[in-house]
């Protein structure tokens, strides 16, 4: 990756990392004509966006790791570590007097990497320096290791004084808006779905990122970095899809379309299944759902989450049903994760472009099957991708794990999975529907509506 040599296998792919220059870490305003000059004391930043500089040719090695687990779980900020050749000193971390800001590596620069493919160029991360550590090697080669979060992670580092006056409830967009201006982020750095669903008053007291989290979690939606450098907030449909509609990708070894995956990773853990769905506000405020069919299975296995806060209860029915869905004995045993090897790529080119477009934050949707040696169907199943991570190194090679979880049961079945209305509003929560969700949750729970 120093020399931007191509990465090994049959397909041109070149790797690329870019350090951001010129950006400001808090909104600023627009620059102001023939006044926004470096050398002049109330000169500004022209843009959000900063000039991206460069440094393919001094980056070693590279590793990122974005996403979740499960579909139900909160997304973790992303994190990434670059390793940056530093042969003459130009990545050196000066003593002072040296300004901080006109340092080249230094914490709070934007960073992003990625690989150009036959189809143009691709993001794998960005994010912003949290770590700088320079690595001086005695006869060997001086390195500077940016060890790097999303933006996710950035607008989460910060934590909130609670305010002596609550704030009114309000829809979950408005409460994470909130948030993202107490903590000034900038408005050109978001990417907010509206919702609907109302969340109780708060002081908003506490950690950022646990703050974002708790509000997308009350409604079954999912806040995220972005790899345009936002916030995004994804309400909770945003990973239904229509039946028939066909998979971003397939991978297996049953038909010659077939992308080869190097390896494959099942699981079958007790913990990974629900049984006793339990959703509130706390633990004496709660909705309790039970899957009788999965208990007899495996027995008592509860999911609890006691620190949602939507206005309407009828939210956590909704959570707690889909809980059951998603963590079914019958979603089991789970297509963990499988890797891919960029070297082992036909020459077509089809696994590299998964490898460089597959994204938890889409979703992406892989068909996977795999056929054992005496010809027995082992699974051919539908997964999300629920995380990525990605592993450049020295030497040329590009692995790609990406974490699995079940898709059936965000299908919108004839475009209703519980009682939505429309194609794409799966687990809705209109109260015109709410007799419609009595009797799935009468059905789910085996009790008369």
């Amino acid at each position: 990756m120093a020399a931007v040599r191509p990465l090994l296998g049959p397909v041109a792919v070149f790797p690329w990392a870019e350090l951001g220059i010129g950006d400001t870490r808090i909104p600023t305003g627009q620059a102001r004509w023939n006044v926004s000059r470096w050398d002049i004391e109330p000169a500004r930043w022209a843009s959000t966006e900063p000039t991206w500089l460069d440094v393919s040719c001094e980056v070693n090695s590279a590793e990122s790791d974005t996403g979740r687990t499960r579909v139900v779980e909160r997304f973790r900020p992303g994190a990434a570590d670059i390793v940056l050749r530093n042969l003459d000193g130009w990545a050196d971390l000066e003593p002072p007097p040296a300004p901080p800001a006109a340092l080249a590596v230094r914490p709070g620069r934007q960073v992003r990497y990625g690989v150009d493919t036959p189809t143009g160029r691709h993001v794998l991360f960005r994010g912003y320096i949290d770590e700088a550590v320079p690595l001086y090697v005695p006869y060997g080669t001086d390195v500077v290791q940016c060890n790097c979060i999303d933006a996710l992670g950035e607008a989460g580092r910060a934590a909130l004084d609670p305010l002596d006056v609550a704030v009114a409830a309000e829809t979950v967009t408005a409460r994470i808006g909130r948030i993202l201006d107490a903590r000034s982020w900038p408005p050109g750095y978001r990417d907010l779905n509206a919702s609907t669903v109302t969340l109780q008053p708060s002081t908003l007291g506490g950690a950022v990122v646990d703050l974002l989290g708790q509000a997308a979690d009350s409604a079954g939606g999912a806040v995220f970095g972005t790899l345009a450098g936002a916030v995004a907030y994804r309400a909770r449909d945003w990973q239904v899809y229509m039946p028939g509609t066909p998979p971003d990708a397939t991978v297996g070894n049953v038909g010659p379309g077939d992308i080869c995956p190097s390896t494959w990773e099942l699981s079958f853990r007790r913990r990974d299944v629900t049984t006793v769905a339990r959703m509130g506000r706390s633990a004496d405020d709660h909705v309790t759902l039970e899957d009788s069919a999965g208990r007899a299975v495996v027995g008592f296995e509860p999911f609890t989450r006691s620190d949602l806060i939507p206005v309407d209860d009828q939210m956590l029915t909704v959570l707690a049903a889909r809980t059951l869905a998603v963590r079914a004995v019958s979603t089991m045993p789970r297509i963990e994760a499988v890797t891919l090897d960029a070297a082992t790529d036909p020459g077509d080119g089809r696994l590299v472009e998964l490898m460089a477009t597959a994204r938890p934050e889409t979703p992406t949707r892989i068909r996977c099957r795999l056929r054992a040696r005496d010809g027995r169907a082992v699974f051919d199943v539908e997964m999300f991708v629920t995380g990525v991570r990605h592993t450049i190194t020295d030497r040329g090679r590009w692995w790609c794990r990406l974490t699995l979880d079940p898709a059936a049961p965000f299908a919108a079945a004839g475009g209703r999975w519980d009682y939505s209305g429309w194609d794409r509003s799966l687990w809705s929560a209109a109260p015109a529907l709410y007799a419609e969700a009595r009797a799935l949750v009468a059905e789910l729970i085996g009790t008369p509506s």
